[in-house]
């Protein structure tokens, strides 16, 4: 048997109810703990750079959970590896969490020091380095948001975060003397239905085809609309629609199809420069973006529909110096309706021969004992039609 000592033991229950922070409780699961997160004022009144930051981070520690205790133990290096962020931004957030309660801490994080010159640890216990032990906290009480409130304040205890409506810029207090308080105006919602195959116009159409790219991408889901307009913009300018975006982060301008070197999204350390590294081949070498698919396909139908016309002008010409009369051209409508003897025939009723044939079928079934006076009946009334 080793000299060491024994693994730390888990944590009891009541020391992790003593680590809950003073006005919070541990949370049932993790979902409660992010929906809780999502709505708290405090963390809607951050920009949307921060709120995100702090959303991937408290996201990767409420999935280290354990299921029975809410007790998480992540590493800041894993952290830091999942989510692309400097070390120092993790510990910023990890702490803004233990300041604002939702983290409670279990146990302190430990790590061992070593003398220069030497192997023997001086605050060596047997253990090594252990992460810290934290436990998910929420609030006691979540007051619901009152439907019939329409101040400021239920705009900050709103649901939606800053990143899904456009930057408030109100104030409680006014600035200036004698200056009154601007008057909060909701920004609208997003549309979600912009056409896929549509090119946006206005700045408000560029951030609705964002936003059907974010539905239609799962790794520029990872993106807000707005940061994926201006990352977009040029092309977006430039009159692509959403399906030629998705169109050129998997082939290149030359046709060659891009290769995939990684199996999840999770994998990418930094989208945004794997989005500029794939549509730099969509770049030509005046500085300016390349025509999409959609532009090379209008461009190849509009010169074939230019040389139908040229073909036809042309015969117009012979036929009139051979003096032949051609046909008027027929609209695409006209062309597929029916010809005008069909459907007056269809409105004048059966005709003959349909009549001769219909009685003598009668006649037959009558004769079999399968008729009887109902089909007498259609008989004489088809016989009298005019």
């Amino acid at each position: 048997m080793p000299d060491t000592p024994t693994l730390a033991a888990a944590a009891s229950k009541a020391l992790i109810l003593a680590s809950v922070p003073r006005g919070m409780r541990r949370t049932p699961d993790q979902q409660a703990f992010l929906r809780a997160l999502r709505e708290d004022p405090q963390v809607l009144g951050l920009r949307y750079d921060g709120y995100g930051n702090l959303l991937r981070i408290a996201q990767l520690i409420a999935w280290a959970a354990d299921w029975k205790t809410m007790c998480s133990r992540p590493t800041i290096a894993g952290i830091c590896e999942r989510t692309g962020l400097s070390k120092a931004t993790v510990k910023r957030w990890v702490r803004w969490l233990r300041d604002h309660g939702w983290l409670g801490v279990v146990e302190q994080g430990t790590t061992v020091r070593f003398r220069k010159g030497t192997s023997a640890g001086l605050d060596d216990d047997g253990l090594g380095n252990r992460a810290a032990l934290w436990v998910l906290c929420i609030p006691r009480d979540i007051t619901p948001v009152p439907t019939e409130d329409t101040s400021s304040e239920q705009a900050k205890r709103a649901s939606e975060p800053p990143s899904l409506s456009l930057p408030r810029r109100d104030k409680e207090d006014p600035t200036r003397t004698r200056e009154a308080p601007r008057r909060s105006h909701r920004s609208p919602r997003i549309s979600p239905t912009w056409g896929l195959h549509q090119s946006p116009r206005t700045k408000r159409d560029r951030l609705a085809a964002c936003e059907r790219l974010r539905q239609e991408s799962n790794v520029l889901r990872r993106m807000t609309p707005w940061y994926l307009r201006w990352l977009l913009q040029p092309f977006l300018v430039a009159g692509w629609t959403p399906a030629d975006v998705l169109h050129a982060l998997d082939v290149r301008a030359d046709g060659s199809v891009w290769t995939y070197t990684w199996k999840s999204v999770d994998e990418l350390r930094y989208i945004p420069g794997w989005v500029r590294h794939r549509l730099k081949a969509w770049w030509g070498e005046d500085g300016q973006v390349l025509p999409s698919r959609s532009q090379r396909v209008a461009v190849v139908v509009a010169r074939q529909r230019a040389e139908q016309e040229a073909r036809r002008r042309e015969w117009e010409v012979r036929a009139a110096v051979a003096g032949i009369e051609l046909a008027p051209r027929m609209s695409r409508v006209e062309a597929l309706a029916p010809p005008p003897a069909l459907v007056a025939d269809a409105r004048s009723g059966p005709n003959e021969a349909f009549r001769r044939a219909r009685v003598e079928l009668d006649r037959r079934r009558q004769k079999r004992g399968l008729g009887g006076g109902y089909r007498v009946a259609i008989t004489s009334s088809i016989t009298s039609m005019p």
